[in-house]
């Protein structure tokens, strides 16, 4: 156990206390934002349950004693190869504990009263409402499974988080039976459509899609976000619809972002290739892998740039991971998945750029304490609402 990391459980004390300089709260930034095995151990020690369980546990701590005992062993100056070895074995088996049981005393006891009452908010799950034909609903929940069977003779497999469709329908039908799979706040789910393209749909998104694709285009409409796996048919392009644009493939792996609060749908290609087609300007672009399409509800024009598709990927993969984003942009994106509200007491706030590479299926109060841990921010949560302040 090397002093660094003593140094570090001193700083996540002094945080969780919130008694962190400017400087320290620097160095525990960059030290989060090192490694995804920081963040996992700072999640960890962070949490409401740790505090309790350790807090509890380390009772019959003499505070006081405690302390003066550290900060002798700390300042000792010790010559010699052998007494420096000696250090170090003191640290990894008496110091950094200490350190830790001591801060978490402290904390606990503090802000005992305040722990008990925190409501933890959980992430997302799957679930979703399927529209039928006739306009009948059906929820769809994690433990579900069964067969649906539509009017047209289509069959519909509803698994725990996933439908998919199998069509008996002869070629020759002239009229197209719609399904709508409405995807809620702090829902996800994914469904094969009749082709065999798999469709997986972010939370406050829904699609509107027919039980069987005739002959000539497959067309499906989008509001929200989705990512398509697309089955190739150079007979049958693939057309995605949103409320400006129409997206147009033959076989790819694309991520379509089409909010209709947010002023810009972005197109992310993954593979294959994509025509991208403004329905207003009459505008279109072709995009090659690596690239993203961003057009503006607003102006209507369209920008192509290079881009990490990870980063558009990011939610499918189980993962909350931003680069420099726009705090505003951030929550927008949390606030959806984890069905809360968030209020800014400060404007100013909104616009500070935070980063972050946490799972998606976390509570959410582990990631609000990395956002504090930039020393700009603090928050608190009150019933499903954040309330987000700048740090004083």
């Amino acid at each position: 156990m090397d002093k660094a990391k003593f140094d570090v459980a001193i700083l996540v004390g002094k945080y969780l206390a919130n008694n962190l300089t400017d400087e320290e709260q620097k160095y525990l930034s960059d030290w989060l934002s090192s490694s995804e095995k920081n963040r996992a151990w700072f999640e960890r020690v962070t949490s409401e349950s740790y505090q309790i369980e350790k807090g509890k546990a380390t009772r019959s701590i003499n505070v006081e004693e405690g302390w003066k005992a550290l900060e002798l062993k700390r300042e000792s100056r010790l010559g010699g190869r052998r007494r420096r070895i000696y250090w170090m074995r003191y640290v990894a088996m008496f110091v950094l504990p200490l350190a830790i049981a001591v801060l978490l005393h402290q904390v606990y006891y503090s802000r005992k009263d305040k722990v008990e009452m925190v409501q933890t908010i959980t992430s997302g799950t799957s679930k979703a409402i399927l529209i039928l034909a006739d306009g009948l609903p059906v929820v769809l929940e994690q433990q579900q499974e069964k067969t649906l069977k539509e009017s047209d003779g289509t069959k519909i497999n509803v698994l725990k988080e996933h439908i998919s469709y199998e069509s008996d329908v002869d070629d020759k039908q002239e009229k197209s039976v719609y399904h709508e799979l409405v995807i809620p706040r702090g829902g996800e789910f994914s469904l094969t459509l009749s082709d065999g393209t798999e469709v997986y749909m972010n939370a406050d998104s829904k699609l509107r899609f027919p039980t069987k694709f005739g002959k000539g285009e497959r067309v499906v409409e989008l509001e929200g976000e989705a990512y398509f796996q697309v089955v190739h048919n150079e007979d049958a392009p693939f057309i995605v619809k949103t409320s400006q644009m129409a997206i147009k493939v033959l076989g790819t792996e694309f991520n379509v972002s089409a909010y209709a609060e947010d002023s810009i749908i972005r197109t992310t290609l993954v593979r294959g290739s994509v025509k991208i087609s403004s329905e207003v300007s009459g505008e279109s672009v072709v995009l090659h892998p690596g690239e993203q399409s961003a057009l503006n509800r607003g102006d209507h024009s369209m920008l192509v740039s290079e881009v990490d598709v990870s980063y558009a990927m990011a939610w499918k993969e189980g993962r909350l991971r931003f680069k420099e984003k726009p705090l505003k942009e951030v929550m927008k994106i949390i606030s959806r998945w984890y069905d809360v509200d968030v209020v800014y007491e400060d404007e100013e706030v909104k616009d500070y750029p935070f980063g972050c590479n946490f799972s998606r299926h976390a509570t959410i109060e582990p990631l609000l304490k990395v956002f504090e841990a930039t020393g700009t921010i603090e928050t608190s949560i009150h019933g499903r609402k954040i309330w987000i302040r700048k740090r004083k």
